[in-house]
């Protein structure tokens, strides 16, 4: 405990000196949960639970993704319990190879995203208008694709 109280002095202290305008450290607990849904594939959360009784929920594979500051710890038992149900259901469908293969490109893109932005260079507008109007079209192709979602044959709830 003591050392991790000096490392954050010192994190801190850095960062202060860097200009961070703010920094507030609250005691917490992290906790790792881990579904094996096969032998290839893990689902896994990553919660926080602080002193102060609030709770950070992200799941952290297969892609980072932030589910919310659950209220307590039933809504956090469930929003975890609620997620690993849909991503089973999903893996057991026909489409979860194809959708592993969208969502890596999606993370691709992501960091290209931040490549660019973060670069001490600019980006050609043009360019960058080009791919804003190319991710218009994409959020339309997926409006459209929830909108003709069909029913599961085998799914009897």
């Amino acid at each position: 405990m003591i050392s991790d109280q000096f490392s954050d002095t010192v994190v801190n202290t850095v960062l202060r000196q860097e200009g961070a305008d703010r920094i507030k450290t609250l005691p917490a607990h992290i906790n790792i949960v881990t579904f094996k849904l096969s032998e290839e594939f893990e689902l896994q959360y990553v919660y926080e639970m602080k002193e102060n009784k609030s709770i950070y929920l992200e799941r952290v594979t297969p892609y980072a993704y932030f589910l919310g500051e659950p209220k307590d710890i039933d809504e956090l038992v469930e929003t975890i319990m609620q997620d690993a149900r849909r991503y089973k259901h999903a893996y057991e469908s026909n489409n979860f190879d194809l959708f592993l293969s969208i969502e890596g490109k999606t993370f691709n893109a992501i960091n290209q995203l931040e490549t660019v932005l973060l670069n001490r260079d600019y980006a050609n507008r043009e360019e960058l208008q080009a791919i804003d109007g190319l991710l218009d079209k994409l959020n339309d192709k997926w409006k459209e694709v929830s909108a003709h979602m069909i029913e599961d044959p085998e799914d009897k709830d």
